[in-house]
């Protein structure tokens, strides 16, 4: 009699719910199918019924009526199936009875909500999130509560309360209302995505590989059950979650079956292939960034992550990851090493996968990187102490970076371009840091290095990764010492991954002009910078002209004297006639003259023989009265172990060409007069050929750089290291006279029918245009 005078929404919900105290109740199947029908018919009445399953549903729970519960929740489900379209009308009851359910502690009808919740999802388009901000404050609120029902399970030990909260998870993960443009998106990830990342954190290397695995074998027998199974009438029995964790096989534990399921949640998160993926997949790789940064312990376990989140990730999506992990490092404070070795990691390990990641922006991230490399490096100079050592690991780990960026080749001219954008900012080390530094003052270093590294604002507080980009491409000349170091470092080992790895994609050669400018660098002993560039230039000739010997035509450059090849005859010609030097200089000069020979042939001897002959020469001139004639100031004297050095070199070399044209008596002339120094015990026994690796020299010298390491101190002065030998040449010396000299070579070379043009063979012995190259190379 009571039900008589209510309105007919509520009767017809009322006739829905089945008598009796049972726990376990459906919605009468006829009485749901006829208020389906009126509410699909009425729209107006969608609010109506909504509001009256929310009151319903508040005093079934106060009265601990599950069996109604589940009714009302079954009901709620029905409507948003039958009434997708409209479902942002009654979307604000449907929250508010979830909520409730959510709020009784009761771990059975919490888990009943989960068909219910999954349902909201896959049909909420999310445009109440755009527009209605108490909706907004409803719906964040309804996650943050289901993620807060995971953590009952610490004081109950039931894993179904995490349960509930990873599938609620994996329902938003995959809803449309995650991927809104107006920031909501940020929160409902953030929410979710620690909840989920917790679950899969393991300890155990390759668990995540095992889970992943696991998961994918159950959905692709999911899959199949799916089309095999006929479709069933909806509204009166819950479809089964095809895709979840339900699998009966027997060795699996819940825990293993809950970090699964979070594993599906977080793929949820990266598969996304519509309008909005880019910011979904964008905040959701921030959070797992995030989340590792907190958890820094197992590196295998956070590589694994991205790697798999690169993986999940649609092809032309793949770097918004990259520029994610970019931009995680660009929003951390300067002094943050430790946090900042962790993303630098992780990004090294994304670039060095394989992993192709199309339509990335090599140059911006070469720029954001090397920027990284630069304000570290400001700290250095600033004064700021590494006690623990991790900002040489962090420089260490940024170049690699810079370095897998080669891993894959995405045009042709890509590691040309990467190579030319770091030498063409190097420049040699200023005078007026040398004389401050001297004086014990590096006010004008760190000047220096704050105009390379520091954009408009503070270090490390950049708002957004664009304005790192853009200080990066305008970056100014590098010329402070240790930059210089780990920038020529980069170079040696861009290379190298270039011509490690097999990309698939076929490149051109790094050409010889992109070194145009640097030869400066070979008398740069400062801190090592001439051997880093020597190891650079070295692995470039090894490797790139290594590959195409033929690449250079001697006609066509044959009367060039402003080249690379000519300006760095130049400079080594300054270099072998510096007083400083010790045995490990004439060992790099000498691996140095041999490998230009040895890669470029015709083309570098054209370039060396001449000064090489013209250095003989000049270090015989040096004999008479103890000083220099031949071009050089009087005031410079060359010690006596210099002087066998350098005859030792220049002997080497001649043999050297004679072998590379093929002209075996003068070959056998030089190896004679070879002999005959050593038995006299007047050769430096460190020159030979094949020359000493580099890496001899490198043990030697007090260079700041070592093989896979950088060192960013200074080499200290210490003059006990090795005794210097204060005789200079003198009258007299059987060293100072030189048996195979400029005429000696020139009469093999007339003698001998070689393969080229006349113009080119008297090109080899005429004189060395020194003063007409530095000319030309102004």
């Amino acid at each position: 009699m009571r039900n008589k005078f209510r309105p007919k929404h509520q009767r017809l919900i009322l006739q829905c719910y089945p008598g009796g105290r049972s726990q376990e109740k459906h919605p009468n199947t006829s009485e749901l199918s006829y208020l389906l029908y009126y509410v699909s018919t009425r729209r107006t009445k969608l609010q109506k019924v909504g509001r009256f399953l929310e009151r319903k549903v508040r005093s079934d729970v106060w009265r601990g009526r599950a069996g109604n519960v589940q009714v009302t929740l079954d009901i709620s489900k029905a409507l948003i199936d039958r009434c997708p379209s409209d479902l942002n009308v009654f979307a604000d009851f449907i929250i508010s009875i979830l909520m409730t359910v959510l709020n009784s502690n009761d771990l059975a009808l919490c888990q009943y909500t989960d068909a219910t919740f999954s349902a909201f999802c896959e049909h909420h388009d999310g445009g109440l999130l755009a527009d209605d901000q108490e909706f907004v404050r409803k719906f964040v609120e309804l996650l943050k509560l289901y993620m807060k029902v995971g953590e009952r399970t610490k004081t109950t030990n039931d894993l179904g309360w995490v349960l509930v909260s990873l599938k609620a998870a994996k329902s938003i993960a995959a809803s449309e209302a995650i991927s809104t443009s107006n920031g909501q998106s940020r929160v409902q990830i953030d929410i979710i995505a620690p909840v989920i990342l917790q679950q899969m954190y393991s300890d155990t290397e390759d668990d995540l590989l095992i889970l992943d695995a696991r998961a994918t074998a159950l959905e692709s027998s999911s899959n199949e059950a799916t089309t095999r199974t006929p479709r069933t009438s909806t509204g009166t029995i819950r479809p089964r979650h095809t895709d979840e964790v339900e699998d009966d096989s027997e060795g699996d534990s819940p825990q293993h079956e809950a970090s699964v399921l979070a594993l599906q949640a977080l793929r949820k998160l990266f598969d996304a292939i519509h309008d909005n993926g880019v910011s979904q997949i964008r905040y959701a790789s921030i959070a797992v960034v995030h989340f590792i940064i907190d958890h820094p312990k197992n590196e295998t376990w956070a590589t694994n992550m991205i790697d798999l989140m690169a993986r999940w990730t649609p092809v032309q999506l793949r770097f918004v990851i990259l520029r994610s992990l970019l931009e995680v490092t660009a929003s951390l404070a300067i002094n943050e090493t430790s946090k900042h070795l962790v993303v630098t990691r992780l990004i090294s390990s994304l670039l060095s996968s394989s992993v192709n990641l199309v339509g990335l922006s090599v140059l911006d991230v070469l720029h954001v990187l090397f920027s990284q490399i630069l304000s570290h490096l400001n700290q250095h100079a600033k004064g700021v102490k590494d006690e623990d050592g991790t900002r040489k690991i962090l420089l260490d780990k940024l170049a690699l970076a810079i370095a897998d960026l080669a891993t894959h080749t995405y045009y042709s001219d890509q590691i040309s371009d990467m190579v030319t954008e770091i030498l063409v900012r190097l420049r040699p080390i200023t005078n007026e840091g040398q004389q401050e530094n001297a004086n014990g003052n590096g006010t004008a270093t760190l000047r220096t290095m704050r105009e390379i590294s520091e954009p408009p604002s503070t270090v490390g507080s950049y708002a957004n990764l664009d304005k790192y980009i853009r200080n990066g491409k305008s970056q100014k000349n590098i010329s402070h010492k240790p930059a210089l170091v780990i920038g020529l470092k980069v170079v040696k080992e861009i290379l190298t991954v270039a011509n490690t790895v097999d990309s698939g994609v076929t490149r051109n050669i790094v050409p010889l002009q992109a070194w145009n400018q640097t030869e400066w660098a070979i008398t740069e002993k400062e801190a090592g910078v001439h051997i880093a560039y020597v190891d650079a230039l070295l692995t470039y000739f090894d490797l790139e002209i290594g590959k195409d010997p033929e690449v250079f035509d001697v006609k066509k450059h044959s009367s060039a004297r402003s080249g690379f090849l000519a300006r760095l005859h130049l400079a080594l010609y300054d270099y072998c006639l510096e007083l400083s030097n010790k045995q490990e200089d004439f060992e790099v000069i000498n691996v140095l003259l041999l490998t230009v020979v040895d890669r470029l042939g015709l083309y570098g001897i054209l370039r060396g023989l001449p000064m090489v002959l013209q250095l003989q020469d000049t270090i015989h001139d040096v004999i008479i009265d103890g000083h220099t004639t031949g071009g050089r100031p009087e005031k410079s004297k060359l010690p006596g172990r210099n002087l066998i050095s350098l005859d030792s070199i220049i002997l080497t070399y001649i043999s050297a060409v004679a072998k590379k044209l093929d002209i075996p008596d003068l070959e056998g002339v030089v190896e004679a007069e070879i002999v005959k120094r050593k038995a006299a015990t007047e050769w430096d026994e460190s020159i030979t050929n094949p020359p000493k690796p580099l890496s001899v020299s490198l043990k030697k010298t007090k260079a700041v750089v070592t093989k896979g390491n950088l060192h960013l101190a200074e080499a200290s002065d210490n003059s006990e290291d090795e005794e210097e030998t204060s005789s200079t040449a003198v009258v007299g010396s059987k060293a100072a006279h030189a048996h195979v000299d400029r005429s000696v070579v020139k009469t093999y070379l007339q003698a001998t029918p070689l393969k080229m043009p006349d113009e080119i063979k008297l090109e080899l012995t005429a004189e060395w245009q020194r003063e007409l190259i530095i000319r030309q190379g102004m």
